[in-house]
């Protein structure tokens, strides 16, 4: 008897101790939630609001809740700073009593940067103070029309207590996590100008390590980049400490990988993968890397592949992903290109343009011909060097129906790779010279000039230059890339005087006419017009122009 009395006792202790710590659990959870939102508040410079959190205690102390807002100062016309759908953590109880979490789960987490320098902000990002009448309806406006988290339709004044400490820079009740996990996360950088769309990235996963917000912490990324579509892989990432003040203005570091298909982008065709390193604030990120693609090519012009790398040094705008490259090296084939330039977007159209400058002082005529012509092999031989201009505008189009160029070249040594239009560039120069029976005149290398533009996938060559010797031809024309057909006139002037090009009998038969052909100091000045392919150009007399001087 004595025994159940002690039994019965035993119980209605236990379950008078587990109904006090239910209702201090209770009683607890409220100032939990307090601490949290009074916390990040202060850090962050912002109004939270924690719409569920639950707090068990064991076997370890645990929380788990939801709907989780944070709004930089207060603001209500662009989505909140942080917003989580639901998240969970767990620690110790000598963690708790540091306010130290050992790991944090993060499920629906949505970041939204907004931009750095409020004067310069467009108004509806963040131009206009909390609490004027322009900033009220801008709010009402977003709350409507933002397909992030929804918007209260006002500004909502932040806890008075976290945001004086805030402005006199206490960090607020000290907190840490020491490993931070997130799926389904996403990451919006909104733009300074009005003119420009946020930048989006989907994050597969992100570990954040030791994470305090008032000193750095290492992280590691696993997330999308949508044009080209690819995923890119951060290591050795360096986050913090947060800029209360400034969010944009807050340092990450690290270093990355980049895998791509180019394929993504109509008109171009390989496999992109991509090193380096990166560093500084969001709007201000400097990176340098390397790129490979193997198996480079337009599919448009049926041509060959050729391996492409480059290594490069740029400024990246993390608000809106505009880049300005300071410098690019590059290497098609065995051919050296240096290029600098920028790559710009403009809101509601979608893709980048991209606008540099290129110097080429090592390309050689195979790669060129070999990237751009079906024919193989390339049909001529030599050097080229060039500098240009080129605008690739933003659309939806093919890369070739888009690409706008515009420079000069120049090509060195030029010799053909087919005997029958190698012959009779040889025939020519023997002929220019008054040798047309010199054998020895032999494998005449060529010379040319030229300023160039592409447009529209057909490429226009003015002024162009073509010395063999004994003979220059000058001449205009277009030549379609797609195509290649060639569409060419001009005149050539030799050394010789007509009669002189010929043997035997043509030679008398000629010579009367020598006068007729001998125009500006020439021996013999001659219109030419060229057609066919570039594989296959067909060259020839127009003997009315050359008889009138024309």
């Amino acid at each position: 008897m004595r025994a159940r009395r002690w039994l019965i006792g035993t119980g209605v202790l236990l379950a008078v101790l587990a109904v006090v710590a239910v209702v201090m659990l209770r009683q607890l959870e409220p100032r939990v939630r307090r601490d949290v939102e009074r916390a990040l508040a202060t850090r962050l410079d912002a109004h939270v609001t924690l719409e569920r959190l639950q707090l068990t205690l064991w076997p370890a102390p645990r929380i788990i809740g939801g709907g989780l807002a944070i709004r930089h100062q207060g603001r209500t016309d662009f989505p909140p700073l942080i917003a989580i759908h639901q998240f969970s953590g767990y620690t110790s109880w000598s963690g708790l009593m540091r306010r130290e979490m050992t790991e944090v789960h993060l499920d629906g987490l949505e970041v939204t940067i907004p931009p750095q320098r409020r004067a310069q902000m467009p108004p509806g990002l963040g131009g206009k103070r909390p609490g004027s009448e322009t900033q009220k309806d801008e709010a009402n406006s977003a709350a409507t029309t933002s397909t992030s988290a929804p918007t209260a339709p006002g500004p909502v004044p932040a806890d008075k207590k976290a945001r004086d400490e805030a402005r006199r820079g206490d960090s607020g009740p000290p907190f840490s996590i020491t490993l931070l996990r997130t799926t389904n996360a996403r990451l919006a950088i909104m733009p300074r100008q009005a003119d420009k769309d946020p930048r989006m990235f989907d994050i597969f996963a992100l570990a954040i390590h030791d994470l305090t917000f008032t000193a750095p912490s290492t992280f590691e990324a696993d997330l999308t980049n949508p044009i080209p579509e690819g995923r890119i892989v951060v290591t050795n990432g360096k986050f913090g400490p947060w800029s209360r003040t400034e969010p944009a203005a807050t340092p990450v570091g690290g270093e990355f990988t980049f895998a791509a298909d180019l394929g993504t982008i109509k008109g171009i065709a390989g496999q992109l993968d991509a090193e380096g390193r990166f560093e500084g604030p969001l709007d201000q990120i400097v990176a340098s890397g390397t790129t490979k693609t193997p198996d480079f090519r337009i599919p448009k012009l049926k041509a060959a592949a050729l391996p492409l790398q480059t290594t490069f040094r740029a400024l990246v705008d993390g608000t809106n992903g505009d880049v300005q490259l300071h410098q690019v090296d590059i290497t098609l084939g065995q051919s050296v290109l240096q290029a600098s330039g920028e790559v710009v977007g403009t809101k509601g159209i979608k893709g980048k343009r991209v606008t540099l400058d290129v110097v080429g002082s090592d390309v050689k005529m195979t790669d060129l011909l070999s990237f751009t012509v079906r024919t193989s092999p390339p049909a001529m031989t030599g050097t080229l060097t060039m500098k240009s201009s080129f605008d690739l505008p933003r659309g939806e189009g093919d890369v070739l129906d888009r690409l706008r160029l515009a420079g000069s070249l120049t090509i060195a040594r030029a010799q053909f790779t087919t005997d029958t239009v190698q012959d009779r560039i040889d025939d020519l120069s023997r002929r220019a010279r008054g040798r047309p029976k010199d054998l020895a005149i032999d494998d005449v290398s060529s010379n040319i000039r030229a300023n160039f533009s592409l447009a529209d996938g057909t490429v226009s060559l003015r002024n162009v230059t073509y010395r063999v010797r004994g003979a220059t031809v000058a001449m205009s024309g277009r030549y379609g890339l797609e195509s290649g057909r060639l569409n060419f006139t001009g005149t050539a002037r030799l050394e010789a005087s007509v009669s002189e090009t010929q043997t035997g009998f043509k030679h008398f038969l000629l010579k009367p006419f020598d006068p007729l052909f001998r125009k500006g100091g020439s021996g013999t000045r001659l219109a030419l017009k060229i057609g066919g392919t570039i594989d296959e150009p067909d060259i020839g007399l127009d003997l009315k122009r050359s008889l009138k001087g024309k």
